[in-house]
C-alpha cells in the first residue's frame, strides 16, 4: 500500500494506523459509509480523480483500494 494512501487514511480520516495493511477490509479498517464519501472527496481534491462511493466500496481490501486509485490516476 502506498504511503500517501496510508497518510490520507490516518491523518485525514483518522483511522488507526495499526489496522491498515493491504489485506485489511475497508470495514475492518474503520471505513463506514460516511468515511467512504469523505475518501471520495479527498481523492478528487488531492489527485483529481473521481471515484464513486460504489467503486470504492467494491474494492474489498485496502490493497485493492490502492490498485483502484493507481489505475484511476494512470487512466485519468
Amino acid at each position: 500500500m502506498r504511503e500517501d494512501l496510508r497518510t490520507l487514511l490516518v491523518h485525514d480520516l483518522r483511522l488507526p494506523a495499526a489496522r491498515l495493511t493491504p489485506d485489511t477490509t475497508l470495514s475492518d479498517a474503520g471505513l463506514d459509509s460516511l468515511a467512504v464519501v469523505e475518501l471520495s472527496v479527498l481523492l478528487e481534491e488531492r489527485y483529481a480523480i473521481r471515484l464513486t462511493e460504489v467503486e470504492l466500496e467494491q474494492a474489498p481490501t485496502l490493497g485493492d483500494l490502492d490498485t483502484l486509485i493507481t489505475r484511476a490516476q494512470t487512466e485519468g
